[in-house]
C-alpha cells in the first residue's frame, strides 16, 4: 500500500488534502472507464470480455468495429472510418496506448497482442494528389505480437505488417514489413532479424 502511495505523496502531512484529491479523482476516473467500456459493448459488432475503452476515446461507426477479449485502448484515441462499410477487427489482448488515431477507411485487422504504442497514426486511404478527390481504400493487416513504437505513422501503401515484428519510435513506414523484423527511421528501413 506504502509504495502505491508513493504515486502520489511525499508523506508530509501538509501533502494529505491534495492526495485524496488526488486519490478521489483516480478513482472517479476508473468507475467512469469501467462503466463507459460496459456500454461501449453492447454498441459494437462484436466484442469479447474484459475490454478496456479509455476517457476521451471516440468512435466512429462501431456497428463495424469487432474486438477480442482483453482488448485495451488508451485516452484520447480517435478511431474512424470514411466509409460506413470498412471494418476494424482487434484481436485478443491487444494494447492500444493514449492518442492513437486508427483509420480504418480501408479496413484494419490488428491480430493478437499487439502492442501499438502513444501517439502512432495509421492511415488506410489515401486521395493521391488531389485532396478533394474520394479516396481509395487501402487494407492493412498487423499480425500478431507486434510492437508499434510511440508516434510512428503507419501510410497506406503498407498492406502488412508481419509476425513479431518491431517498429522503433517515430519510424515512417511507406512499405510493408516482414515478419520477425525491427524497422525504423524515415522511411522506414530494416535493421535486422529477431
Amino acid at each position: 500500500m506504502k509504495n502505491q502511495l508513493k504515486r502520489y505523496w511525499n508523506f508530509r502531512i501538509l501533502g494529505i488534502p491534495k492526495v485524496f484529491a488526488i486519490l478521489l479523482k483516480v478513482s472517479f476516473i476508473s468507475v467512469y472507464e469501467k462503466i463507459s467500456s460496459f456500454f461501449w459493448k453492447f454498441n459494437l459488432k462484436e466484442c469479447g470480455s474484459n475490454i478496456l475503452i479509455q476517457k476521451g476515446t471516440s468512435i466512429k461507426f462501431p456497428n463495424q468495429i469487432t474486438l477480442g477479449h482483453g482488448v485495451k485502448i488508451g485516452r484520447n484515441c480517435q478511431i474512424s472510418s470514411e466509409f460506413d462499410n470498412s471494418i476494424l477487427k482487434i484481436s485478443d489482448n491487444t494494447f492500444i496506448d493514449k492518442k492513437c488515431l486508427l483509420d480504418y477507411s480501408g479496413s484494419l485487422i490488428i491480430g493478437e497482442n499487439v502492442t501499438i504504442s502513444e501517439g502512432v497514426m495509421i492511415e488506410t486511404h489515401n486521395h493521391g494528389y488531389n485532396p478533394r478527390s474520394n479516396p481509395k481504400k487501402m487494407q492493412l493487416i498487423i499480425e500478431d505480437n507486434v510492437w508499434i513504437g510511440a508516434n510512428v505513422t503507419i501510410l497506406p501503401n503498407a498492406n502488412k505488417i508481419g509476425n513479431n515484428s518491431v517498429i522503433g519510435s517515430g519510424s515512417i513506414i511507406t512499405k510493408d514489413v516482414e515478419k520477425n523484423t525491427v524497422v525504423a527511421g524515415n522511411p522506414g528501413k530494416k535493421l535486422k532479424l529477431l
